[in-house]
């Protein structure tokens, strides 16, 4: 099921924000996009709802790029850089969304690991009692 949900979500992910900023075109490429990060994320056994989201916030990065540069031209003036635009958000929301989801599933991992142990969990600063000059 988890598979299914991965590579389905990251089509319709990939393939709606395409759809929406270049038509049937758009949502082919989008679709190709989302179908080949959720196989990469397959592959690496990455979790479902956390390729979702990468996903996602991929797609929107890239919409919100290309839109800019789309006011930013006249009407159908310049739609190399609107793409272009796309693109480059598009990879930066996949590095950002990507490194934060990171972040946050493996600190969610390493709670769960220690309340299991039966240690403290990880904290960050300084914890009571602690000299915390330094």
């Amino acid at each position: 099921m988890n598979r299914w949900l991965t590579f389905g979500g990251a089509v319709v992910a990939g393939a709606v924000p395409g759809l929406v900023m270049a038509g049937p075109g758009g949502a082919i490429i989008g679709g190709t996009v989302g179908i080949v990060l959720g196989a990469v994320a397959d592959r690496l056994a990455v979790r479902s709802f956390v390729t979702l989201a990468v996903v996602a916030g991929t797609s929107t990065g890239a919409f919100i790029g290309a839109a800019i540069a789309e006011v930013l031209c006249l009407p159908s003036s310049c739609p190399g850089a609107e793409w272009v635009a796309g693109a480059v958000t598009g990879v930066g929301a996949l590095i950002g969304v990507g490194m934060i989801a990171a972040l946050a599933t493996r600190s969610f991992d390493e709670h769960r690991d220690a309340v299991a142990a039966n240690r403290p969990p990880p904290t960050t600063g300084c914890n009571p009692g602690e000299d915390c000059a330094e």
